[in-house]
């Protein structure tokens, strides 16, 4: 809902989306707090159905005949994490920007198809316009119509199977109302406070500097969420031509696991096996996304990316104050190219 209240303040240009999104968050009523009500259940959904996926594997609700529901869980996680990939290039600057082309890069890695995967998504052999319409066409078309029918389906399935029954213990009867209803409500409740407290305290959410092509950005982060994969790349193991071995393989065999797991779960022992390898795996992408923090603070480049976090904030505030005082005429960008305030410290910086 509140992503087709931006659509209709968003320019899907490369010339006009940062500006869009800066008149969203600045110049409309009640923009910082759409935009941030909209960036900030994104950045819950990925761990709402990490949770969700957990509860199915240690009640072992993937079992016969739910296989298929569970896969439709799988997928929709995927889905999530796709959107949120999408999603990061929209706002035009420079943290989405330099973060989406490494991980466009990666497609390059696919065996057969990777260069051909590439240029179809990026449109081309270069990052531009054509890039921005396409991400923009499947974060705001394609990938939301897909979720729909998933989830359509996800809820017929769990309808047509029911609860996975417990282990037989005497109860009185639960009944959808009040009981049910009275829990959903508390949950949706703590998802809501949880939103609009991230929304309040972080006023929205944050816009960087307007995406420059030819400036490297060297603090260029995908989201929380991929930290793990960024930091498992780093390994000794994937350098040079063993690359697609940490970007493609590994995790695609994960994930062909974890989709095979009501298979192995027919077992009692593969069942604990299941729950063991779950435990094992957010075990170790919450220590990658650790330490990707740790290096990014005391690292050895830790002294360069802090300086690109600490210059894009910086950028970023001056041409806000410079697009308010003055406008914009032709393109932010060309604000920050033609300010002396911005360009004078750079020029200072480098020599």
């Amino acid at each position: 809902v509140t992503g087709v209240f931006l659509w209709m303040g968003y320019s899907a240009s490369s010339g006009d989306a940062w500006e869009s999104v800066n008149y969203i968050q600045n110049e409309m009523t009640g923009g910082w707090l759409l935009r941030g009500i909209h960036h900030w259940t994104a950045q819950l959904m990925p761990v709402l159905l990490l949770l969700h996926l957990m509860q199915v594997v240690i009640d072992g609700a993937y079992k016969a005949p739910r296989e298929v529901n569970y896969w439709f869980g799988v997928l929709l996680l995927l889905l999530v994490l796709a959107l949120s990939l999408t999603g990061y290039l929209l706002p035009w600057d420079q943290k989405g920007f330099w973060a989406t082309r490494v991980a466009t890069n990666l497609m390059n890695l696919v065996p057969f198809a990777g260069p051909e995967m590439q240029k179809l998504v990026v449109g081309g052999t270069e990052y531009g316009h054509h890039t921005l319409t396409r991400f923009f066409a499947l974060h705001a078309g394609v990938l939301p119509g897909l979720l729909v029918l998933l989830i359509v389906g996800h809820i017929y399935l769990f309808r047509r199977h029911g609860i996975t029954p417990a282990e037989p213990v005497i109860k009185r009867d639960a009944y959808f109302w009040p009981d049910q209803v009275f829990k959903d409500t508390v949950a949706c409740l703590a998802v809501t406070v949880a939103v609009l407290g991230f929304v309040l305290w972080y006023h929205g959410a944050h816009l960087g500097s307007p995406a420059d092509p030819s400036e490297p950005f060297s603090a260029a982060r995908p989201d929380w969420y991929f930290l793990f994969l960024f930091q498992f790349l780093k390994l000794p193991f994937f350098a040079g031509d063993k690359e697609v071995w940490g970007a493609i393989y590994i995790p695609g065999i994960a994930v062909g696991f974890i989709c095979l797991m009501p298979f192995i779960g027919r077992w009692k022992l593969g069942h604990v096996f299941n729950i063991g390898i779950i435990f094992v795996f957010l075990g170790g992408a919450g220590a990658l996304t650790y330490l990707a923090k740790q290096e990014d603070v005391a690292g050895p480049n830790s002294a360069t990316y802090l300086r690109g976090v600490l210059g894009d904030t910086r950028d970023a505030r001056r041409v806000t104050a410079l697009a308010k005082a003055r406008g914009i005429e032709s393109t932010a960008l060309s604000l920050l190219k033609d300010d002396p305030k911005t360009q004078g410290a750079r020029l200072f910086a480098q020599h």
